[in-house]
């Protein structure tokens, strides 16, 4: 049964691919639950399905089995129109990979969802400068993104992420492609926005530097949670970690 600080409910989620003859289960009966302005790390093999259950909370896959509620209401009921308001105010995403617009500026890149929903071109602009100079790109908001460097380019992500100020941010390997200090800065900023405005964070990672800022880490393999760690069951040291 829910609580009221319960932001994500997952009941028994399944995901199951036909894959020839075989039915391949990238999730084999999930359920979690994720509090408001918790920071969950999501940590597994490749193939473990941590991506995939990130996609199902995200509301950018559907679940075979099961039920995943975001906010009290259950994703599968949603019409396409519901749906894409969710995506656009409710849930800001971090890719790997970034996804910028490589012809926008980093401050055009910030605008493009608070113009989905409606803000004036003025309006946008004044709230993606803030944005920006929160990441620390006030110096560069009117750069491409190719001017930029990876660890830039993920905070103008980060930065596109909480434009609609969203009750929920998705990270995707959102420190894949950045060297040692440029992650830790990332992983810094996420942790300290997730304080500042209760944003739930769930990060999907392999990065064991994730796992400082975290609540509690969920690991998973072969499509299930396989242990779930409290922050203070972990026992963190530079180059290692223990639980």
């Amino acid at each position: 049964m829910s609580t009221a600080d319960e932001f994500i409910v997952a009941k028994d989620v399944q995901r199951y691919y036909a894959s020839g003859t075989e039915v391949v289960k990238a999730l084999d009966g999930v359920t979690l639950s994720v509090r408001r302005g918790e920071y969950l790390s999501l940590m597994g093999p490749s193939g473990s399905g941590k991506t995939t259950f990130f996609n199902m909370i995200g509301a950018l896959d559907f679940p075979t089995g099961g039920s995943i509620h975001l906010g009290g209401r259950n994703l599968k009921q949603l019409r396409a129109s519901e749906l894409a308001y969710l995506r656009c105010r409710n849930i800001g995403y971090i890719f790997q990979n970034y996804n910028l617009v490589e012809v926008f500026s980093a401050l055009r890149n910030v605008t493009l969802p608070m113009r989905f929903l409606g803000l004036s071109e003025a309006e946008a602009i004044a709230k993606a400068e803030k944005i920006l100079e929160r990441v620390g790109l006030g110096h560069r908001m009117h750069h491409l993104p190719g001017e930029l460097s990876g660890g830039q380019q993920q905070r103008v992500a980060i930065a596109r992420a909480l434009a609609n100020d969203p009750m929920l941010v998705l990270a995707d390997e959102p420190t894949g492609n950045l060297d040692t200090n440029t992650s830790i800065s990332i992983v810094k900023l996420l942790s300290d926005l997730s304080k500042e405005k209760n944003v739930t964070i769930v990060s999907a990672t392999h990065d064991h530097r994730m796992l400082n800022v975290s609540d509690r880490v969920v690991y998973m393999r072969d499509g299930r949670v396989e242990r779930i760690l409290n922050r203070d069951e972990l026992q963190i040291s530079v180059g290692s970690i223990d639980s």
